[in-house]
């Protein structure tokens, strides 16, 4: 409460100091004349001098506008030049196979995978992973906070430094974060994500992903807008909009990072049974989840 009065505070004195500063130049001026008699205060002088501080205000006034954005440019410029300095991504990290071209039933194969962030860093995150997930399997990772388990999906998916080992993905790969991420738009387009529409599949996948309730009750059904100018949605309903998606996506692979911890165990149960396994019966999936 104490530092929203002082930003108050402060917000008041600058609105203060904005409007009354060209009456307050304006008096020193006129009075540093009469008491210097450096010019003749007549009609002429002072509207001549009015006139240039009502003209030179607004260019004084975009001062501080012009710092702030010259802060943000700077700022968005480091970020830039960060991402473009950057080191380029290395395309061996993972080797990825469609799942067509591959006679094997395996989709996942670790062998003597030691994981890092970072590349020169002597702490391996991930050490000594052999992992083997064939297809339709369904493998669920359970463990404390921080024990690495989102950090054996981003190795799957190569978004970690891999320092010795293989990895070989074969077929398609669909992930689901911890935090879900919903776009501007009605809910239909978040789930259809720019694939074509299939009535049936998408039923299934409504149904599956324990959405038909929800979207019954909004008021123009799956074509409601969401995000940043839409309806407001919970936690459990924004994370069941990426799982749909994610489904519908019709993947090879699914790698789940804890998808239900921002629903109750009633929908979770859902979830787990319809769509992990059911729609997702003859799919590769490895769960996430806490102990």
């Amino acid at each position: 409460m104490k530092w929203l009065a002082n930003a108050q505070f402060k917000r008041a004195y600058g609105t203060v100091l904005y409007w009354v500063s060209p009456t307050i130049i304006s008096s020193m001026i006129f009075l540093g004349c009469a008491l210097l008699q450096s010019a003749p205060l007549n009609a002429s002088t002072v509207f001549t001098v009015l006139a240039t501080l009502r003209a030179m205000g607004e260019p004084v006034r975009m001062i501080p506008e012009a710092l702030s954005i010259l802060i943000q440019m700077m700022v968005s410029f480091d970020r830039i030049n960060a991402f473009l300095v950057d080191d380029e991504l290395k395309n061996d990290r993972i080797r990825a196979v469609p799942l067509e071209d591959s006679s094997s039933t395996v989709s996942i194969q670790i062998l003597s995978g030691n994981f890092a962030w970072e590349m020169d860093s002597p702490i391996l995150t991930l050490k000594d992973i052999n992992l083997e997930a064939k297809c339709w399997q369904k493998i669920a990772i359970c463990g404390p906070v921080g024990a690495g388990k989102s950090s054996l999906l981003y190795a799957i998916l190569g978004e970690m430094t891999k320092t010795t080992g293989t990895v070989k993905i074969c077929g398609s790969t669909t992930y689901v974060s911890q935090t879900s991420w919903i776009q501007s738009g009605t809910v239909r387009d978040n789930i259809l994500y720019g694939k074509p529409m299939d009535e049936a599949q998408y039923e299934n996948v409504i149904k599956a992903c324990a959405l038909d309730r929800d979207i019954s009750s909004f008021s123009h059904g799956d074509l409601t807008e969401i995000g940043q100018r839409g309806l407001n949605m919970s936690g459990g309903q924004k994370q069941r909009i990426q799982l749909a998606r994610a489904v519908y996506n019709n993947a090879d692979i699914y790698l789940l990072d804890d998808p239900f911890s921002a629903v109750d165990a009633h929908t979770a149960a859902i979830l787990f049974n319809d769509c992990v396994m059911g729609v997702l019966k003859n799919k590769m999936v490895i769960l996430v989840t806490h102990c």
